[in-house]
């Protein structure tokens, strides 16, 4: 008996592990942050939280909000909360924390709750997560470049790390595109600068760092 209960526990985490949503699944990441660690949004991340952020999901058919809670420890997530906070308010939509960035959360902390959803919706699922752990995270929710086509050149990976504006689009474990916000004001090319075609403007699928999960201390 105890044999089978231990083979129903492994069958439910290998199904967990591979199940493909069929829901869209949105992935972005905290606002503009001050240098040096200190707290809070920048007015540039203010005005991503308040304006740009509920303007792009409006009207995306979000049916659930994750966001992983500050942690003192590992240093990680002290302003995503306050990223999405505005669109959950203006979607009525509360915000679910129960899964951190961390090394001490469960790898399919994610993958659990939007399995629970997704069983009695079809709606969107939408994710903020500390900006330096997002590749973590796409890993452990089974996100992939079509076709596993995983590129060894991570020269687009290290730029992306400082980009607060990126949504990863996931249909079916699949990261179908990677796109800017493209908020007036605070994204695209500044005054004066040479305009790029419009296909720069989405980052190449299969350029996405496969990292192992951090713990960066923050300075207060």
């Amino acid at each position: 008996m105890a044999s089978f209960q231990k083979l129903l526990a492994l069958l439910s985490v290998f199904s967990t592990s591979t199940f493909a949503f069929k829901n869209t699944i949105y992935v972005i990441t905290t606002a503009e942050t001050p240098s040096l660690g200190r707290l809070g949004l920048t007015p540039v991340g203010l005005q991503r939280s308040q304006e740009c952020i509920p303007s792009v999901f409006a009207d995306l058919n979000i049916g659930k909000i994750i966001a992983c809670p500050s942690d003192q420890d590992s240093g990680t997530c002290f302003e995503t909360v306050p990223t999405i906070s505005p669109l959950a308010d203006s979607l009525g939509l509360p915000i679910d924390t129960k899964c951190g960035a961390d090394s001490n959360t469960d790898d399919d902390c994610v993958t659990k709750l939007m399995t629970k959803f997704v069983k009695n919706s079809t709606q969107a699922i939408l994710i903020a997560w500390d900006l330096h752990e997002v590749d973590t995270l796409l890993n452990d929710i089974n996100a992939d470049e079509p076709d596993n086509n995983d590129d060894d050149d991570n020269d687009d990976d290290d730029d992306n790390d400082s980009l607060h504006d990126l949504i990863y689009t996931v249909q079916k474990n699949i990261i179908v595109s990677t796109t800017s916000m493209n908020c007036t004001g605070i994204d695209g090319p500044a005054p004066g600068t040479a305009r790029r075609s419009e296909e720069s403007a989405t980052v190449p699928i299969g350029r996405r760092r496969r990292s192992s999960r951090r713990s960066k201390k923050r300075k207060l």
